[in-house]
């Protein structure tokens, strides 16, 4: 696709300033879209309550094929929609399939709060957990790790879920394959485990087998050492836990990982559980990064 001139760039002046976005931008772009398409798309966006990619994609203007491999191969971005080999991954990763949708946006927007809080400050490694099962602490770990591997952050999401882990499932991998019970079992360098850039930037630790003694293995000299060496060997590490309150497998992460971020799905996990687990992180010495509401 040939490159467009600054005219074309004016046109997103035409957009009102609160959904003048960078997704509008993209899609006047790759679309080419002229003044009088721009002004058909801003009006279905207020009528209908959508967003500018969205309002022209079902205009006509732009196809969601074209505008998904445009952004992939123009911008070097991950996405996963019309991505020939990516078929088997999960329609939860909404950031990929889904990367103008409000979900998506979300997850973004909580990535832009690490990057001036977190990572600021030296904190690249932390645990994703929930007091309890189907809290969406999986949903949010595998999307908040794409997200970081979109902006170009070498990123590692490592599944420390011995119990009941999804990753592998999420990203179309083989559940029992050799992943972090292997790593923190065997002699053979953890790179050994890892399964590299599954999309640009982003790296995998599966939980591999589902030992007998989980506590033990998360607990032992072999894991400090492992978590100590990933920090210095990507941008960004986000661990995926079983649910905190129903194990204590989440207290022994957190407490080697050092910060965590604590989810709580909206009408469902109770105020009084997300307090008591994060008075209980901070007593470990734990930088508690904040607790995200899950309402999808």
């Amino acid at each position: 696709m040939s490159e467009l001139g600054p005219d074309r760039f004016d046109l997103v002046a035409q957009v009102p300033p609160e959904a003048r976005t960078e997704q509008a931008r993209v899609v006047i772009r790759i679309g080419r879209l002229t003044a009088h398409q721009v002004n058909q798309v801003v009006a279905y966006q207020k009528q209908h309550r959508v967003n500018f990619a969205a309002a022209a994609i079902q205009l006509g203007y732009i196809t969601r094929e074209a505008l998904m491999a445009a952004i992939s191969s123009q911008y070097s971005y991950p996405v996963l929609s019309g991505s020939s080999g990516r078929e088997h991954f999960s329609s939860e990763l909404v950031v990929g399939h889904e990367p103008f949708g409000a979900a998506a946006e979300a997850v973004r927007s909580i990535r832009t709060s690490l990057v001036a809080t977190a990572l600021a400050k030296s904190t690249r490694s932390f645990v994703v957990t929930a007091p309890r099962r189907d809290s969406g602490a999986t949903f949010f770990a595998a999307n908040i790790a794409l997200a970081f591997a979109q902006m170009a952050m070498p990123t590692l999401l490592v599944d420390a879920n011995l119990r009941d882990p999804r990753i592998a499932d999420i990203f179309g991998l083989p559940r029992y394959n050799k992943g972090l019970c292997q790593a923190l079992r065997g002699r053979d360098p953890y790179e050994e485990f890892v399964v590299p850039e599954i999309v640009p930037r982003l790296s995998i630790l599966t939980a591999g087998d589902i030992p007998p003694n989980p506590q033990e293995l998360l607990s032992s000299a072999e894991f400090i050492a492992l978590t100590s060496n990933l920090e210095q060997d990507f941008g960004v590490v986000i661990y995926d836990t079983a649910a905190a309150i129903e194990f204590a497998d989440a207290s022994i992460v957190v407490a080697r990982v050092g910060a965590a971020i604590i989810i709580a799905r909206q009408h469902d996990t109770s105020f009084e559980e997300v307090t008591t687990l994060a008075e209980k992180f901070r007593a470990s010495q734990c930088k508690f990064l904040g607790t995200v509401m899950n309402t999808f």
